[in-house]
């Protein structure tokens, strides 16, 4: 095995909350009720998780945060343009200072690099809405050095499962599939897909770790990075 390619977050790193969402509002979500364009922040997170399933805005595969947000301000019928842009703005600078501090490295991840890092050499292949926030949480948590490079789908304008992420990532590499170890939380995207290109994957289960979460299929499946070693 010459490369491992990690998933970032929920895999390296925990970003869900304790409800097991993942859509990153859980410090933000009270501004659109503090502005009155939502009666809760319950009405909005549903809102805003609708219109996670819809491109409405942009050729790119991977819409961006402030897209997404003004995009429901506006469309939901409770905005201006000009006020839409002004909460957006508000709302990352609040993410930029908050959600750093709600994120938190998976249990004995970085014993698992440190080994794996004298064996192979690492990379991450992560979907997010903003570009560089990935490379940016994996420096911010420590774990930086350990990676040869980071893809992260907003900057790329693709995202998994689409052809085009893992392709990228191959490119990098520039070794054959078969030498390259895809491992990550996200079945579809990180075991079937990544084998659909020619790699090895396994698949890291978080059931009983995130809410909501089913068994993993897979026998091999890593539930604790003590047992996976090279």
């Amino acid at each position: 095995m010459q490369w491992v390619l990690f998933d970032c977050f929920n895999t390296l790193i925990d970003d869900f909350d304790a409800s097991g969402s993942i859509d990153g509002l859980e410090t933000i979500a009270h501004l659109p009720v503090a502005a009155g364009l939502f009666p809760s922040v319950s009405k909005f997170r549903s809102a805003y998780t609708a219109a996670r399933a819809v491109n409405w805005w942009q050729r790119d595969s991977e819409v961006h945060f402030e897209v997404r947000l003004r995009e429901v301000f506006i469309r939901q019928g409770r905005a201006s343009a000009a006020s839409a842009e002004r909460l957006v703005s508000e709302m990352l600078d609040v993410f930029a200072q908050t959600y750093p501090a709600s994120v938190r490295l998976t249990p004995g991840v970085e014993a698992m690099l440190q080994a794996w890092s004298a064996e192979a050499k690492l990379a991450v292949v992560s979907n997010f809405f903003m570009s560089e926030w990935p490379q940016k949480m994996l420096e911010h948590h420590g774990l930086g050095d350990y990676f040869e490079f980071v893809i992260d789908s907003a900057a790329l304008g693709a995202k998994k499962p689409e052809p085009e992420i893992y392709q990228a990532a191959l490119k990098r590499v520039a070794v054959d599939p078969a030498e390259v170890l895809f491992v990550g939380d996200d079945y579809q995207r990180d075991v079937v897909a990544p084998r659909t290109h020619g790699m090895q994957a396994r698949h890291v289960c978080r059931h009983g770790v995130r809410p909501g979460i089913e068994p993993s299929p897979e026998d091999n499946a890593i539930k604790h990075w003590d047992a996976f070693r090279p």
